[in-house]
């Protein structure tokens, strides 16, 4: 559902770059060369101009002024909103099997790399996680299984829910070494419903990125049900943390940046009790697939 999101999205700013191209070609006098040129600068240019309206309505909904957005923030996050939408929207729904084999006692289970999953966010898919799984790779962890949260704007409960089997099952065929969890967005939250669910034991660590811990104003304004319940001070948001916070039971580790262009505030993204790693010059969907912030990630994975 996610995929078919992400193609709609990219054939409507195709569309809308056509519009803009063909009067300006058409004025210009202009060859067929260079209303194709003029389509796909359109399209391109159409990515920061997706960005920035998205950090200004963010803050809006905040009630805060705009704040500072560099010009290299809105660079670097058109750029992995683009190619996002691309890999995204060509993803096919379905669980993804990690790889690996089940080991044979728990002393083995010790000396390997742990399982890890990765929770995509809201309106994303399994795909985001391109960049992530080839770095894990090259780093020895070959259990490694990714989500797909389906359907697309389920309770988040519902979401923890198919975590958890999740867990159980990756754990069974890793000896019964804990998994990790490394999340996004929204997936942050669904791994805490799914610890509250679990409990430790079954997950060995947390690392979210980008995920809003207190809710983000503009959630407020999509009458979804995982966007109520992002609503800063939602009922569900205010019983989960609680709960939680200052008392998470497992390592947490929120890395968040200070322009992200969807939380705001963007310190919603901190967590008592947590291992709280502020990052600059990047975006909401920047924060999933820039090197720097996936190099922090496998940092606090060797951890364990």
């Amino acid at each position: 559902m996610a995929g078919a999101f992400w193609h709609a999205m990219l054939m409507a700013e195709l569309a809308v770059a056509a519009a803009i191209a063909w009067p300006v070609n058409a004025l210009i006098g202009g060859s067929f060369w260079a209303l194709l040129a003029l389509w796909l600068g359109a399209f391109v240019l159409l990515q920061p101009l997706l960005v920035l309206l998205a950090f200004t309505l963010s803050r809006a909904a905040a009630r805060g002024a705009p704040g500072p957005l560099r010009a290299r923030t809105v660079l670097v996050e058109s750029i992995a909103l683009l190619t996002a939408a691309f890999v995204m929207s060509t993803h096919r729904p379905g669980r993804m099997p990690h790889r690996g084999t089940p080991l044979s006692d728990a002393h083995t289970a010790r000396t390997r790399r742990p399982p890890v999953l990765l929770v995509h966010g809201i309106l994303c898919n399994g795909a985001i996680w391109g960049p992530l799984r080839r770095r894990l790779a090259a780093e020895g962890f070959d259990r490694v299984g990714v989500m797909d949260l389906e359907p697309l704007f389920a309770d988040i409960e519902a979401h923890a829910v198919t975590v958890e089997q999740r867990l159980r099952a990756m754990q069974a065929d890793s000896g019964g070494a804990p998994v990790v969890i490394v999340a996004h967005s929204m997936g942050g939250l669904v791994a805490r419903a799914a610890l509250r669910l679990i409990g430790p034991g079954v997950i060995g660590r947390i690392v979210t990125l980008g995920t809003p811990h207190h809710g983000t104003a503009i959630a407020c304004r999509v009458p979804l049900v995982p966007t109520r319940q992002m609503c800063p001070n939602s009922l569900w948001l205010r019983q989960l943390n609680d709960e939680q916070e200052g008392a998470l039971g497992v390592p947490v580790t929120t890395l968040y940046s200070r322009e992200d262009t969807l939380v705001a505030p963007a310190r919603s993204a901190e967590l008592a009790g947590a291992r709280v790693v502020p990052v600059d010059g990047l975006g909401h969907l920047g924060l999933a697939v820039s090197p720097r912030v996936l190099e922090r990630v496998l940092e606090e994975l060797r951890r364990d």
